[in-house]
């Protein structure tokens, strides 16, 4: 259960991830164009692509880091439960030691 429950976790963070990444193609295409409409020639439209691709990255952080942070710790937590909570299971038997009677 606990590895379903991290494997859910992870995937929302895929899915986050995901929607940043969506979001920035989505503005390099309409700034593209925007700037290819103003006659701003390629040179300069990639230095403005690529500084507001910074910037957005960095807000995209700022927005979703605690959240971020928050699922990672608790699927980290989630994989120490389930290691404490089969601690043993998989344990060879140890064979008794002979008396020295």
């Amino acid at each position: 259960m606990l590895d379903q429950f991290a494997h859910a976790l992870l995937g929302l963070l895929e899915a986050l991830a995901a929607l940043v990444l969506g979001a920035l193609a989505w503005l390099e295409g309409w700034l593209g164009h925007a700037m290819t409409q103003a006659h701003i020639p390629p040179d300069l439209q990639t230095v403005v692509g690529i500084i507001l691709a910074i910037a957005f990255l960095i807000a995209a952080i700022q927005l979703f880091g605690g959240f971020i942070r928050v699922v990672v710790i608790v699927v980290l937590l989630a994989i120490v439960v389930h290691a404490l909570s089969h601690h043993g299971e998989h344990a060879p038997a140890v064979a008794a030691a002979p008396s020295k009677t």
